[in-house]
């Protein structure tokens, strides 16, 4: 990475939630079309057990109502 990069992640850290959203946005809509191939099967499920597993995590640690 470079020392360029590595700055501009340092200051993204420290910008407020709204900015740093913002940021990301318009990074994304600049960023050249990227394919990554096909997804595997594996690294799917992986991804989904993974999410399901956080999404669970905040429901425990969320406050009762």
């Amino acid at each position: 990475m470079s020392t360029a990069t590595t700055a501009l992640l340092a200051a993204f850290e420290v910008l407020p939630e709204s900015d740093k959203q913002q940021f990301v946005s318009e990074v994304c809509r600049r960023a050249p079309p990227f394919d990554s191939g096909a997804l595997d099967d594996q690294v799917a499920a992986q991804a989904g057990d993974d999410l399901a597993a956080l999404l669970a995590q905040e429901e425990h640690d969320a406050p009762a109502r």
